[in-house]
C-alpha cells in the first residue's frame, strides 16, 4: 500500500479507542456470522439425518453426514479468520494478506506463534482476536456435543432398523 491506510492515520492518542471500537465491532460481526453459520450447519445435519432415517441407509453411512458437518464447522472458522485477516490487511496493520491470515489464525486460535506482530500501538487488537476465537470455539464445542449426541441416536436408530429388516427377512 503506497498511501497510509485510514487506521495508520489515526492520531496515537485515539488509537486505544479505535482498537476497542474496531475490535468490538469485528468481534460482534464474527459472532453474528458464527451464530448464523452454526444454525445453518445444525439444520443441514438434522435434515440429512432425517433423510437417512427415512431411507433406512446403512448405519455406517451416517459418518458421512457427521464428517460433512465437521468440515462445515472448520470452514466457518476459516471464514472468520479470513475476516480478521481482511480487517488487518485493509487497515494497513499488516502489509501482506497471506501474513495477515497467518497472524489472524494464530491469534484466533490463541496459539500466539509466529514471528510477526501488529504495530506497537495496535497490539491490543491481538487479544480481541483471541477473545473472538475463544467465544466461537466454545460455541462450536458446545454444539458439537449436541451433534455427537444426535449422531449416536442416528446410528442407533439406523442399526435397529437394519436389525429389524434382517430379522424380518429371516423370519
Amino acid at each position: 500500500m503506497s498511501a497510509p491506510s485510514a487506521l495508520m492515520r489515526i492520531p496515537e492518542e485515539f488509537i486505544p479507542l479505535a482498537v476497542i471500537s474496531l475490535g468490538a465491532l469485528v468481534l460482534v460481526i464474527i459472532t453474528i456470522i458464527h451464530g448464523f453459520g452454526i444454525d445453518r450447519i445444525i439444520t443441514r445435519y438434522k435434515r440429512k439425518a432425517e433423510k437417512l432415517r427415512q431411507t433406512s441407509w446403512h448405519p455406517k453411512l451416517a459418518v458421512f453426514v457427521f464428517a460433512g458437518t465437521i468440515l462445515l464447522l472448520l470452514f466457518l472458522h476459516m471464514v472468520e479468520i479470513m475476516l480478521w485477516a481482511y480487517v488487518l490487511y485493509a487497515g494497513g496493520l499488516i502489509a501482506n494478506y497471506h501474513e495477515a491470515a497467518y497472524f489472524s489464525a494464530n491469534a484466533y486460535t490463541t496459539l500466539g506463534m509466529g514471528p510477526m506482530a501488529l504495530p506497537h500501538v495496535w497490539h491490543e487488537m491481538t487479544p480481541i482476536i483471541a477473545i473472538s476465537g475463544l467465544f466461537t470455539f466454545a460455541w462450536t464445542t458446545s454444539e458439537l456435543f449436541n451433534i455427537v449426541g444426535y449422531q449416536r441416536d442416528l446410528v442407533s436408530e439406523l442399526s435397529a432398523k437394519r436389525q429389524q429388516r434382517i430379522a424380518s427377512k429371516k423370519g
